[in-house]
């Protein structure tokens, strides 16, 4: 029986500038997957998931982690930490988890149980840099039988040289193109939220693709009125899971989740705004936490019960972070008048507070 969200988000009235939290839990994510400096997953299925890096010939199984560059939470996989000599064209360090010649991979332990046709919703950040100026094909995650054909695969790629969100499912592709109401340049370095929607029974025509939380075009596919029909295998991150397509350009990926049926579009923009919790985590307790002032000329205090250095994010009102700092406090001086959102962490605990920046 598929899942029922969560939809009871507690939100403040504009109007009230009040200072207040997000009551609510992510809703039942199938997979959640943080990066935080760990492959550590949390998942709803009852046999549980877990990865690994499976290294079978000893290449080397190294996974960079980056605490400077991260999107959500304190740490992403990060690509574009090995050695690149741009002279060469080539990597020059421990490259065996981006080497499409190596047999390196981060793949589950166990099979997961979203099969055939099933509703599915796959949601990350990704961010590309492109150093080698190839562009290419970068797989998020492959769901499926790597090697099967007739919709046995579900292989969700950024389709660098063809300017699109991909997902192959084995004998034909359907297509995200980088364009939602305006340009989408994908390869500029920059973090982007990328999701797609797919429910019981659809047609491949009938996924709906998302760029940071905006719908864009589907170019229908090239098997029109074939539905999806996964096979029961491992998840691998990053690669397609027969070594041939990986992330072998700089970038990275970071909060991956997979639901286990499709969600909404206002669903899907609370996640790439960040107002939806993870399964671990907590809202803070009414006493918890302060910010002040708010209004906010300059800067915005933040305190809570444990006096612990916080995680603070800020975006705006279109869902774009313009500030990422820790500390107890964030300088909101540069910030142009009007109402942002600040997500405050501590350890497991996440505020979203909504502040008016004078």
């Amino acid at each position: 029986m598929m899942k029922k969200l969560l939809k009871n988000l507690s939100f403040f009235a504009i109007s009230t500038l009040a200072v207040g939290t997000v009551h609510a839990q992510d809703p039942d994510a199938f997979l959640h997957v943080r990066f935080e400096n760990n492959l550590e997953a949390s998942t709803t299925e009852s046999d549980g998931i877990t990865f690994e890096v499976t290294d079978p010939n000893g290449e080397g199984s190294l996974i960079v982690y980056n605490s400077a560059t991260p999107k959500e939470g304190s740490y992403a996989i990060d690509f574009s930490s090995y050695a690149y000599d741009a002279d060469s064209g080539e990597y020059t360090d421990n490259v065996s988890i981006i080497d499409n010649s190596s047999n390196v991979q981060i793949q589950s332990t166990t099979n997961h149980s979203i099969l055939g046709d099933d509703a599915r919703t796959f949601a990350a950040w990704i961010r590309f840099d492109d150093i080698s100026g190839g562009g290419g094909s970068h797989v998020i995650l492959n769901m499926g039988d790597p090697t099967s054909s007739s919709q046995g695969r579900v292989t969700w790629t950024l389709a660098a040289a063809q300017d699109r969100i991909q997902i192959a499912v084995g004998g034909g592709n359907v297509n995200g193109n980088y364009t939602t109401g305006g340009s989408t340049d994908l390869e500029d370095g920059n973090w982007h939220h990328v999701a797609f929607t797919y429910d019981d029974g659809d047609a491949l025509e009938d996924i709906i693709f998302y760029i940071d939380g905006n719908k864009t075009t589907n170019d229908g596919g090239s098997n029109t009125g074939n539905s999806f029909n996964t096979t029961n295998d491992l998840l691998t991150i990053g690669s397609r899971g027969n070594n041939t397509l990986k992330w072998f350009d700089g970038g990275g990926i970071d909060d991956l989740r997979v639901y286990d049926e499709a969600l909404s579009e206002e669903e899907i923009e609370l996640i790439y705004g960040g107002s939806l919790l993870s399964i671990e985590d907590v809202a803070f307790g009414d006493d918890e936490l302060k910010a002040y002032p708010n209004a906010v000329v300059d800067v915005l205090n933040i305190k809570t019960t444990s006096n612990s250095v916080l995680d603070i994010s800020v975006f705006d009102i279109t869902g774009k972070a313009v500030i990422r700092t820790s500390g107890k406090s964030v300088d909101m001086s540069t910030l142009t008048t009007g109402l942002y959102i600040v997500k405050v962490r501590e350890d497991n605990k996440v505020a979203n507070l909504k502040i008016l920046k004078k």
